[in-house]
C-alpha cells in the first residue's frame, strides 16, 4: 500500500506538472493575437476558482484509487527533461505559424501533400491549426506540450481515469490472458501508464499517423507485450472477438460521426463478449451546461471541425445501437469517462 511519503511524492509531482504547463499557458496567450469577438452566441464560462477546484477534485479521486490499491502511482513517462525542454521550444516555435492559420483559418495543409493521400480525407487536416496535422515529426514532438498546456498540466490524469474501470475490470484474473487495444493511440502515452499499472497485460497501440507511432516507439519503447501498429479506428485489423479490452482517449470529438459510428461498430466486433470500451473524450454539454461557454469557443479558437457534434451528442445511444452496454460514467474535470459492455452474442 503506498505510503505518506508515497502521498507527498505524487501531490508535489502534479502540482509542479501543473505549475509548468500553466507557466506555457501564460507564456503563449502573450504571443497571440486577439482574436475577432465570435459572431454567434457564447454561453456561461466557469471562474478560475470552479476549475482550480474541480482540476484538484481530479487528482484527489486519482490518489484515492491509489491508497485503494486499484493500481500504483503514475510513473513519469519519457523521463529525459531536455527533450521536454526541446519540445516546449518547438511548442512556442510554432505558435506564431498556429496563431497565423487562426486567423486566416488555414486548416488543410496536410490535404495538399501527394505524400499523405492514402489517408481518409477527415484526417488530412491541421487539427489544432497545428502545424503538420498529425502527420510529421515535428507535430509528434510538440504535440502532448500543446495538449497538456491547452488544459494546464491535466490532460494525463484524465487519461488515467481509464485505470480505474480496467482494474475492476482485471479484478484477480491473470493479466497474462488479457489483450487491450489503445485506438488512435498517438504518441502512446495512456499504454505507457497502462503497462506501468497493469504489466502483465498485452497492450497494443493503433494510429493512423506514422510519425506519431515512430514517437510512441521512441519514448514509450516496444517488447513483446508492447506493440504499436499502423490502422484507423474505422477498419481495425484485428479478428472477431479476439480483444478484451479497448481504449480511446480523446479520439471521438475527432470523427465525422460516419466515420464515428463505424469505429463503435469496429469495437464491438473485435471486442469479446463481456469484453470492455473504456472512451475518454471531452465532457457534454449536457454534464456541464454551466460550462457551455467553454464548449462554444474550443472549436472556435482551436480547428475541431466535429467536436460540436460530439459535445451535442448521445454516446450512450451510439455504442448501444452496436451492442455495447453503457455501464459506468464519470466527469472528470473536462473529460467524460465512459465504460461499455460488449453484450453477450
Amino acid at each position: 500500500m503506498p505510503t505518506m511519503l508515497d502521498r507527498v511524492a505524487y501531490a508535489a509531482g502534479q502540482t509542479a506538472r501543473v505549475g509548468w504547463f500553466l507557466a506555457h499557458y501564460a507564456a503563449g496567450r502573450r504571443q497571440l493575437k486577439p482574436m475577432p469577438r465570435p459572431d454567434f452566441p457564447v454561453g456561461p464560462f466557469p471562474d478560475r476558482q470552479t476549475l482550480l477546484r474541480d482540476m484538484r477534485q481530479l487528482f484527489t479521486r486519482e490518489w484515492d484509487d491509489i491508497a485503494a490499491g486499484l493500481f500504483p502511482p503514475p510513473p513519469v513517462l519519457d523521463q529525459d527533461p531536455i527533450a521536454w525542454l526541446r519540445r516546449s521550444a518547438l511548442y512556442f516555435r510554432d505558435l506564431p505559424k498556429v496563431d497565423e492559420r487562426r486567423h486566416a483559418r488555414t486548416n488543410d495543409e496536410p490535404n495538399h501533400d501527394p505524400a499523405h493521400a492514402h489517408l481518409p480525407r477527415y484526417y488530412r487536416q491541421n487539427f489544432h491549426y497545428q502545424s503538420g496535422g498529425w502527420l510529421t515529426e515535428e507535430s509528434a514532438a510538440v504535440y502532448d506540450v500543446q495538449v497538456e498546456t491547452l488544459f494546464t498540466g491535466a490532460a494525463d490524469v484524465m487519461r488515467r481515469r481509464a485505470l480505474k474501470p480496467i482494474a475492476l475490470f482485471l479484478g484477480n484474473q491473470d493479466q497474462r490472458q488479457a489483450r487491450l487495444l489503445d485506438i488512435g493511440t498517438g504518441t502512446g502515452r495512456l499504454p505507457g501508464f497502462i503497462r506501468h499499472a497493469f504489466p502483465g497485460l498485452h497492450v497494443t497501440g493503433l494510429d493512423l499517423s506514422r510519425p506519431y507511432l515512430d514517437h510512441a516507439r521512441r519514448t514509450m519503447g516496444t517488447s513483446r507485450r508492447l506493440k504499436w501498429i499502423e490502422g484507423a479506428a474505422e477498419a481495425l485489423p484485428f479478428a472477431d472477438a479476439s480483444i478484451d479490452l479497448i481504449t480511446a482517449s480523446f479520439l471521438f470529438h475527432e470523427l465525422p460521426p460516419k466515420v464515428r459510428r463505424a469505429a463503435v461498430a469496429e469495437m464491438a466486433r473485435v471486442l469479446k463478449p463481456g469484453g470492455r470500451a473504456i472512451v475518454i473524450d471531452s465532457a457534454l454539454e449536457s454534464d456541464r451546461p454551466e460550462w457551455k461557454g467553454l464548449f462554444d469557443l474550443f472549436p472556435y479558437y482551436f480547428h475541431e471541425p466535429y467536436f460540436t457534434d460530439w459535445v451535442t451528442s448521445d454516446p450512450d445511444a451510439l455504442f448501444s445501437a452496436h451492442g455495447l452496454t453503457a455501464r459506468t460514467t464519470e466527469i472528470a474535470f473536462l473529460s467524460r469517462v465512459m465504460e461499455f459492455e460488449r453484450r453477450p452474442l
